[in-house]
């Protein structure tokens, strides 16, 4: 009697045996012309019907890619529909930001293209590169990004229509095959029979090195070791030794007797608090530097809003009638038209006071 197959959501494991990629190049090769057809941006009916090519392809390949990420059995569970929805939230805000004719609204379909990666990324336990994506690429760069828009795009002007660089884009067909080109042996490599037995070889062997190196980390956080022996042992007083290979903690409890017992896979630390431990550990001088840009920008910020402020304060003394803080030449001084100014606002305020 043969045993059930054991159901798997990864990926790679369920991809064994599929044969070499050709309906995944077909796919992206029909979606490559709908795009190609989009960046028209004159003609509607082209637009239309890329919409339509686009589409159709990008359905061929979300059905390609459930079929490899779908496994069959007694105990297979559910398709992975998060990361198609994130997959098909990311291809859509990436079509409308390359297609859409106003780049502010291209901006923001940027930024539904970072939190749909970012989604994918948290799906796949890599909390601190989701959080990271967010607040650079959608918080600093994409501001940055609006700050020059709006300083550089100039208004249209009435009888003038908008530069050629503004109404047409430039090498998009050669965009689009290159694009074409990257999936397509992407692809073929990727679901390709050699492929899968080198992954299927290296993935046990990734995983067990990988929970070593988690049982590493803990042992370099004294505290988080102590707290995590005390869920298993809640007597525990302090940890004598842990060895990392095997997982086992030598406790000394409270009672004063020592002993020894292993943890389970499931106190690994999570990402977030390996991430830091090497940061701190491995890489202190990039963790230094980035502090101190981060500083020296603080620092600009603070001597530009100051300058402003110091000018505001002697023109304001000066139409009050009080001394200046600037000495008259140098710079940052009123000239003669606001020192007369100031003087006969002095002696009107003066007069009146008498």
């Amino acid at each position: 009697m043969s045993s059930p197959p054991i159901a798997t959501f990864t990926l790679l494991e369920a991809a064994v045996a599929v044969p070499p990629a050709f309906l995944l190049t077909i796919a992206v090769a029909v979606s490559a012309a709908g795009l190609a057809l989009l960046m028209q941006p004159k003609h509607r009916a082209l637009r239309v019907g890329g919409t339509i090519i686009g589409l159709a392809g990008l359905a061929m390949l979300f059905v390609e890619v459930l079929k490899r990420a779908t496994v069959t059995g007694e105990e297979a569970g559910l398709p992975p529909v998060f990361p198609v929805i994130f997959g098909f939230l990311a291809l859509a805000g990436a079509v409308r930001m390359i297609t859409h004719p106003r780049p502010v609204f291209a901006a923001l379909y940027f930024v539904l293209v970072v939190v749909a990666i970012a989604g994918m990324f948290l799906l796949l336990g890599a909390e601190f590169m989701a959080f990271a994506m967010v607040i650079v690429y959608a918080g600093a760069i994409l501001i940055t990004y609006m700050f020059v828009l709006m300083l550089a795009q100039q208004s249209p002007v009435a009888g003038i229509g908008e530069p050629v660089y503004d109404r047409m884009p430039r090498e998009a067909l050669s965009a689009i095959a290159v694009g074409f080109v990257i999936l397509a042996t992407l692809s073929e490599a990727y679901f390709s029979p050699t492929a899968q037995r080198f992954r299927n070889d290296s993935l046990t062997g990734s995983i067990v090195s990988g929970t070593q190196q988690a049982w590493a980390r803990l042992g370099e956080m004294p505290k988080l070791l102590l707290q995590t022996a005390r869920m298993v042992k809640p007597d525990v007083a302090t940890v004598v030794e842990f060895d990392s290979k095997s997982a086992t903690v030598t406790a000394k409890m409270t009672n004063g007797s020592t002993e020894r017992f292993t943890l389970d896979e499931k106190m690994i630390p999570d990402n977030g608090r390996q991430v830091g431990v090497e940061l701190v550990s491995k890489f202190p001088a990039g963790l230094e530097i980035a502090g101190v840009v981060l500083l020296m920008a603080l620092f600009g910020a603070v001597i530009l809003a100051r300058k402003q402020i110091e000018l505001g304060e002697d023109e304001r003394r000066a139409l009050a009638g009080m001394r200046r803080f600037t000495v008259d030449g140098e710079a940052g001084g009123a000239s003669g038209d606001s020192r007369a100014d100031a003087s006969l606002i002095a002696s009107d305020n003066g007069g009146s006071a008498r």
